[in-house]
């Protein structure tokens, strides 16, 4: 239908499964009210409870690591651990690692527990160093060679001593692979010296991708030797995909069904749970695209024959990059306008989008994982060869006009 040369596309609307909305659109687990319902519940979540219960029962204090690739769940498990410790009136420093800077870094640890103050107590702060006194933390965060790892970590065994449960947890700890071989050292030596010396009823957690975790253990293997447990995601089975196909939808339905994976079927689930590799995150990605194509034609049920023509490569550029999920769609505009396809290295895609060189990096991983892009072993990236032919078909057409 067009209006005055405006094309006007109609509601998107689930109704026809009987679907109040499309249940894989939130990714992020931690990101949902009431995660516990559509969780599906691993070895790992199983033996996190025990560690949970040892630690909260006995006073235990252990320390742990959670490995896998971006999408495997390991912020999900930071959170459970957080969660479980507040609700025993103890403080749980969650820290999202957003730099290679191990200054901003720890700094961000111990503001976790005690919020910056307010802009009128900071100018007395300031004012009161500039007459002589200087905090001992912050000099000791005020440059790498004024870095005291014992010292800090002693700091950080005072304050947490102060709750009767408490957890440090160092999500995404691979944005810190651009730290100096040193300060890595640095950080991990102050790490190493709380866990020797944690209060009772103390968790000590990191989530890390597979190969920052390989790099850390081979530059300070003494760290890791005090871990009590190290996790190491492993992707969903075919039955755990069902599992979380079945609670997503329940969800959101609004009309009874007697199959729980309508409107999907078991081989279309199937197909799907292969594409994605077994990470739900991707997994996830696939399902909600595939449901909102499907919606759009009306298709009944979802089956593999569906699901095969709706992930069937594009067919020209403007649908290809129709595909890629919205908040990666300026990295693969920049390789394809800016680059002609690529090859380019992330730190010249992150020029160009004008993003952090760490996220960027991030992002372009979480593509070539999804197949919109392709890496190579020099840590470019580039587009598919059929994303390519495009482009040469586009320029033959240009030199012909």
């Amino acid at each position: 239908m067009e209006s005055g040369g405006l094309k006007l596309y109609p509601y998107q609307s689930y109704e026809v499964y009987g679907l109040s909305r499309n249940p894989f659109e939130q990714l992020a687990s931690e990101g949902i009210k009431d995660v516990e319902s559509i969780h599906v519940y691993q070895e790992i979540d199983m033996r996190l409870q025990m560690i949970i219960s040892e630690v909260i029962g006995n006073k235990s204090s252990i320390a742990l690591s959670i490995v896998g690739p971006l999408g495997m769940g390991k912020t999900q498990r930071l959170k459970t651990i957080a969660k479980a410790i507040e609700e025993h009136r103890g403080k749980a420093l969650y820290v999202k690692v957003d730099t290679h800077d191990i200054l901003k870094l720890t700094r961000d640890i111990f503001y976790a527990i005690k919020p910056p103050k307010s802009r009128t107590n900071i100018f007395l702060e300031n004012l009161s160093r500039k007459l002589g006194f200087i905090d001992r933390l912050e000099k000791m965060l005020s440059d790498t060679q004024e870095y005291k790892s014992r010292d800090i970590a002693e700091l950080l065994t005072e304050q947490m001593s102060k709750f009767p449960y408490c957890a440090i947890l160092l999500d995404e700890l691979e944005n810190m692979q651009g730290a100096s071989e040193k300060e890595k050292i640095q950080f991990f030596e102050m790490l190493r010296h709380f866990i020797s010396n944690m209060p009772d009823g103390c968790i000590v957690a990191f989530a890390c991708i597979p190969e920052a975790y390989e790099e850390y253990t081979k530059i300070f293997p003494a760290f890791f030797m005090r871990l009590h447990y190290e996790f190491k995601l492993r992707p969903m089975s075919l039955d755990e995909a069902y599992e979380l196909v079945k609670k997503r939808l329940n969800r959101v339905r609004v009309k009874d069904t007697d199959d729980p994976l309508y409107p999907f079927t078991e081989d279309a689930i199937k197909l799907i749970h292969r594409l994605g590799r077994g990470n739900p995150r991707q997994t996830l990605r696939l399902l909600h695209y595939v449901l909102t194509e499907a919606a759009k034609h009306r298709f009944d049920p979802i089956d593999d024959f569906v699901v095969t023509t709706i992930l069937e490569e594009p067919k020209n550029l403007d649908e290809y990059l129709t595909r890629i999920p919205k908040e990666y769609k300026d990295l693969v505009k920049a390789i394809v306008f800016e680059f002609n396809g690529g090859p380019a290295s992330y730190i010249q895609i992150a020029k160009v989008v004008k993003k952090p060189g760490v996220q960027v990096y991030e992002s372009l991983n979480e593509l070539v994982r999804l197949g919109f892009l392709v890496g190579d072993p020099g840590g470019n990236y580039k587009v598919p060869d059929y994303v390519r032919k495009f482009l040469e078909e586009g320029q033959g057409q240009e030199e012909e006009y």
